[in-house]
């Protein structure tokens, strides 16, 4: 049965109070579920120009993820982006890259990064290229304009129907939400918007939705039906409100099948800069070796894949030492080769 994955309340500023900002969710969240949506996680965006510090107060909120923190690399202060992961334990931060030019600092960023935290913290740390993205995806996630976005888990509904139907399921399932949330939406004068990526959580793999177009993942065969899905996607997207990314996701650290064919070496970094050079929403929950050189190179690549696709792009990936790292909420992840 569909999810959704991220109820989020997207806030240019501070507008709104915690207490109100809570009640803005609890009654959208029970909207939701008055239409069979069961919501999974309730999310606070906020615009480029708010300061972390002015907004603390949401990290120590229950059941909470906020994403309070967005700098451009030539303005991030190691130092600061080292406190706020700490502080703000379900914070998330963005690192903007405006311009090729601009890529040369990063590596460096997250190695002195690596040596002040471990492992873990690099999920809740995103590079976005070009311009912030609004979506409710975290960490990539900045409010752009006051709204109410929407991601949902849906894995479970392509796999069980024939991909002739994934259209109308896709776009049925986004407008249930919405007539959902219209009468609120109205009232607060927000927007209702939808992020129609196909994301992953564990058994629920992406892998299996590739698949059953006749590929096996990721050998020859996969970039077209990879791009199927994504012009199915593409297709639902211009029909309803839609913002972020809506393109199939591949996060290593969230799918047990990516995670499996990265642990035998039959997934490469090389095959996920690849795919994100066309139709893939970025490299994202990845472990990679912490070496300055090898981050240099992975992100100039995914940089310029982002050049040719020219559409929003996010990378999120966990340098270590380790063949394999334990992550908190994601269990085992192998490093990929």
């Amino acid at each position: 049965m569909p999810l959704v994955r991220a109820l989020t309340l997207h806030m240019r500023s501070k507008e709104l109070s915690v207490g109100e900002a809570l009640e803005v969710l609890r009654r959208a969240e029970a909207e939701l579920e008055s239409v069979g949506l069961r919501v999974w996680t309730r999310r606070v965006s906020f615009g480029e120009h708010v300061e972390w510090r002015e907004v603390e107060e949401f990290c120590g909120v229950e059941n909470l993820l906020v994403a309070p923190f967005h700098r451009r690399v030539d303005e991030l202060r190691v130092d600061e982006l080292v406190e706020f992961l700490r502080r703000c334990p379900s914070g998330y931060a963005t690192i903007l890259i405006p311009g090729e030019e601009y890529l040369s600092t990063l590596p460096e960023v997250y190695l002195r990064v690596s040596r002040e935290l471990g492992e873990d913290y690099f999920t809740r740390l995103g590079v976005a290229y070009g311009s912030y993205v609004h979506t409710p995806y975290f960490p990539a996630s900045t409010a752009l304009r006051e709204s109410i976005s929407l991601a949902y888990r849906y894995v479970d509904l392509l796999v069980g129907t024939d991909s002739a139907s994934w259209y109308g399921e896709v776009v049925g399932l986004a407008r249930r939400a919405s007539a959902a949330l219209d009468g609120l939406a109205r009232t607060l004068g927000f927007e209702v918007l939808h992020d129609l990526s196909l994301s992953p959580w564990m058994e629920e793999s992406v892998v299996d939705v590739v698949e059953r177009l006749g590929a096996r993942f990721p050998r020859v065969g996969t970039f077209g039906a990879v791009s199927y899905l994504n012009r199915v996607l593409a297709r639902a997207a211009e029909v309803v409100r839609s913002t972020g990314f809506n393109e199939l996701m591949l996060p290593v650290a969230e799918d047990l099948r990516l995670k499996e064919l990265a642990k035998s070496g039959e997934l490469r970094v090389e095959d996920l800069v690849a795919l994100s050079t066309f139709c893939v929403a970025g490299l994202d929950m990845v472990a990679v070796p912490r070496d300055l050189d090898y981050l240099r190179r992975l992100f100039e690549d995914t940089y310029a894949a982002y050049y040719v696709k020219r559409r929003p792009y996010g990378v999120r990936v966990i340098p270590t030492d380790r063949d394999v790292v334990v992550l908190r909420r994601f269990g085992e992840l192998p490093r990929v080769k």
